[in-house]
């Protein structure tokens, strides 16, 4: 039991046994509210899947795909890590990792786009011309460096939706 929350039950005169009680009816009343609506973990719990385009969020361990964090076109995953939970502490704290990880991977994105249209430009101009000039060189240097940079804020932004995902299924723990 926290030292701070048996103070205070000292102080207010509530034996150990009330506050465990008490701490067991809001634990029991936050999961009602979340399975009052037919949620349990095995129907509404989410999983993170590697595809070939990004991360996609499924239900259940083989369940319909709910959105997909992509690594070129990255959308919003949001609304599916908060789950209609408006109020929910845990729903909140699934909203913002999964707003930090769209965020993460829109920069890692652009870079990735950039670094591999740069290093296309150079590869096409090289086998053109026969030999790699000062400024296909640049223009390649700067598309390695452009995807050198992408790849960790793209690791960066996996970590985010991951934590999005444990904020959403704690929900759903007993």
């Amino acid at each position: 039991m926290n030292t701070r929350l048996a103070s205070l039950a000292i102080a207010i005169g509530l034996s150990s046994a009330q506050l465990v009680r008490a701490q067991s009816t809001t634990t029991a009343q936050a999961s009602a509210s979340v399975q009052g609506s037919g949620c349990s973990y095995a129907t509404c719990a989410l999983a993170i899947v590697p595809r070939w385009n990004g991360l996609a969020v499924i239900r259940g361990t083989h369940g319909p795909r709910a959105a997909n964090l992509n690594f070129f076109w990255p959308t919003s995953v949001t609304s599916v890590l908060r789950g209609g939970a408006e109020s929910d502490a845990a729903a909140d704290s699934a909203a913002a990792y999964a707003q930090r990880a769209l965020r993460l991977r829109r920069v890692g994105a652009a870079l990735t786009d950039v670094g591999l249209v740069a290093t296309i430009v150079t590869v096409a101009r090289v086998a053109s011309n026969g030999r790699a000039r000062r400024e296909d060189k640049a223009i390649g240097g700067a598309g390695l460096a452009a995807l050198s940079v992408s790849v960790p804020l793209q690791f960066a932004a996996d970590g985010a939706l991951s934590r999005a995902v444990w904020w959403h299924n704690v929900r759903f723990v007993r």
